[in-house]
């Protein structure tokens, strides 16, 4: 009885497992007023929260759980009184950075899919009260806040196995910014004025048209050119530079988008790494289409040619025996 027991709850456990298995990492140096058990506490809060949580209505195997990491830099937030700044008691800002990656088939090593680093994060946050997200209404920022990067995370991996396929996911992100009080709709993080580099405007590019060639790349770049590499590797790397070209497509008809800075923050050492063994001509034009897309970092690419070693993916399992959902 008890074995049958044990075998019921470990079935529950595992059917219940979230599809993504979440790190969380927790900076708290610059607090200096709140005990540190409080961000203990917060951190065992969110990864109850993200890895006890379905989000699909799709089956994931261990080996096919998306890995993420979730890094909150935190300070206290104060404001002027009478007689100098006070803390405001369980209120935090900071920066999250969020990252994803997923297993590159037959090969054993993973590709990072998703480097975004939100700047703008403030919350309030009580010792011992559960972080819940409601499908129906608003329940509390940080909620939302992790709600909303846990269906982008989605989003952006279903798009590598399917064209367009993350796009339920993005439309789930926008419920959570549509159930939002407008109060805070229209501040911080959210707010659809002033800088272009928030959740709304992140959100605003997953779902804009002028994005399309964008999210089609996901899909050429990681499914028919990554996951090509063992069984033809220069249909691949064709496929991979059709891939760069869709990216600057979109560049073009999005300049300064947060979504083709996160595409060239996760993916630039990877390229470097794929063209240095490509023919000159392909070296010569993802060097020049990347420089366009990645001003900033247009001196990196020239390790292309330069053949100079470039930093490998992590190794992980295998999502999948097919290598699709």
């Amino acid at each position: 009885m008890r074995f049958t027991l044990l075998l019921v709850l470990s079935s529950l456990f595992l059917n219940a497992q979230s599809e993504i298995n979440w790190t969380v990492n927790l900076n708290t140096q610059q607090i200096t007023q709140t005990e540190r058990r409080v961000f203990e506490t917060l951190e065992k809060d969110l990864v109850t929260f993200l890895n006890g949580r379905t989000w699909t209505d799709d089956k994931f195997s261990e080996e096919e759980r998306i890995q993420a990491t979730l890094f909150l830099t935190l300070a206290e937030v104060t404001r002027e009184t009478a007689t100098g700044e006070e803390v405001i008691p369980n209120r935090y800002s900071g920066t999250l950075a969020i990252q994803s990656s997923r297993p590159i088939y037959g090969t054993g090593e993973v590709t990072p899919v998703l480097n975004y680093q939100d700047k703008r994060l403030e919350f309030n946050y009580e010792q011992f009260e559960a972080i819940q997200l409601s499908e129906q209404s608003f329940t509390s920022e940080l909620a939302s806040i992790v709600g909303f990067y846990a269906y982008l995370v989605l989003g952006m991996d279903y798009d590598t196995f399917s064209p367009l396929g993350g796009q339920p996911y993005f439309e789930q992100a926008q419920q959570i910014y549509n159930r939002l009080p407008n109060g805070l709709a229209n501040s911080g993080g959210w707010t659809a004025a002033g800088k272009t580099n928030n959740r709304y405007f992140l959100l605003e590019n997953l779902l804009s048209p002028r994005m399309l060639p964008l999210r089609r790349a996901n899909y050429t770049y990681h499914r028919l050119g990554l996951d090509q590499m063992l069984t033809d590797p220069i249909a691949a790397r064709n496929n991979i530079t059709l891939a760069i070209e869709d990216v600057q497509a979109a560049n073009q008809s999005y300049p300064s988008s947060a979504l083709v800075q996160s595409f060239v923050d996760a993916k630039r050492e990877e390229i470097i790494a794929i063209y240095q063994g490509a023919t000159p001509s392909e070296q010569n034009a993802v060097t020049q289409m990347m420089s366009r897309v990645d001003p900033a970092q247009s001196g990196a690419y020239r390790a292309i040619r330069s053949g100079a070693a470039a930093p490998r993916a992590g190794r992980a399992p295998i999502r999948g025996q097919s290598g699709t959902r």
